[in-house]
């Protein structure tokens, strides 16, 4: 098992921490979506992989990227969202920081070095699978209709 030490990333070129490696990768099933799910640390996967070959073919619904961030200190604070077409970013405090493309269907994670494998588990993960549901359906509502549907207006 990898531990969190061997996850420090120092590149002065990517402040943004765009190219943080991610070598660990899963896909699970959540609710009726298949999510790929990337990190650079295994307590940030789900508890129940479907799958963990990645190199195996599948269509799945989402990608969700999860990064441990050593830089980000504290706990999670209350969630603060703000919607702008089709992204969605999400805030909580300096230990999270979310943001899911629509478009594209991937969630983008920093998670800090406070969160614990519990708090992750218990709390981040379903509300990572609620934020994919909510957006998946307004994309589905968007591709079918060719509107958005009330109530799933991009505040």
């Amino acid at each position: 098992m990898q531990r969190l030490n061997d996850f420090v990333y120092a590149d002065p070129l990517d402040v943004l921490r765009r190219f943080v490696p991610t070598p660990l990768k899963a896909v699970y099933h959540i609710g009726s979506q298949h999510v790929a799910v990337e990190t650079n640390d295994i307590t940030l996967f789900p508890s129940f992989p479907l799958e963990t070959d990645p190199h195996s073919p599948c269509e799945c619904d989402v990608q969700w990227k999860l990064i441990r961030d050593l830089d980000a200190p504290g706990l999670l604070a209350e969630p603060v969202f703000l919607n702008c077409g089709t992204l969605t970013v999400v805030e909580m405090g300096t230990a999270c920081f979310l943001g899911f493309d629509h478009e594209r269907r991937e969630l983008l994670g920093f998670i800090g070095a406070d969160i614990d494998a519990r708090t992750h588990r218990e709390f981040l993960v379903p509300f990572l699978s609620r934020i994919t549901s909510e957006a998946l359906s307004r994309v589905y509502a968007t591709e079918t209709l060719g509107f958005t549907a009330p109530g799933l207006a991009n505040d």
